[in-house]
């Protein structure tokens, strides 16, 4: 149908404020390290806001850190640090922008550990039953 927003993504992204470590390659070969903040997420990939331009098609190093609960009851919470790859496939404003405050990025996943993805995907499963 004409009109009708339909959203096909096949995992289910939930908001989640989770600090995240970004290793940008830039044009010289360099890379670029950055600290971030994620939006949302999901077990694909995930949503977040930067300070720069990143070009669509660029490869990142990434390092989520993920709430985890607690090892014993009343203990405090902690966190595990996951390391994955993925790929920007779309950057909000679309160009590189002099007036822009912030991009808002959308990376999909490329490369995930299975005991680093299963670390994700029990996290988001417990944002879903918090929700």
């Amino acid at each position: 149908m004409a009109g009708l927003n339909v959203d096909r993504r096949r995992a289910q992204r939930v908001d989640a404020r989770m600090k995240l470590t970004v290793q940008v390659s830039c044009p010289d070969g360099s890379l670029r390290q950055a600290s971030l903040e994620t939006l949302n997420i999901s077990s694909s990939g995930l949503y977040f806001q930067a300070d720069h331009f990143i070009e669509p098609m660029t490869k990142l190093d990434l390092l989520l850190e993920l709430p985890v609960s607690a090892l014993t009851p009343g203990a405090p919470p902690r966190t595990v640090a996951v390391r994955c790859e993925g790929i920007v496939v779309r950057s909000v404003p679309e160009a590189p922008d002099p007036t822009a405050d912030s991009y808002e990025v959308a990376v999909f996943f490329t490369h995930f550990e299975n005991e680093a993805l299963a670390r994700l995907d029990e996290h988001i499963a417990l944002l879903l039953a918090d929700a």
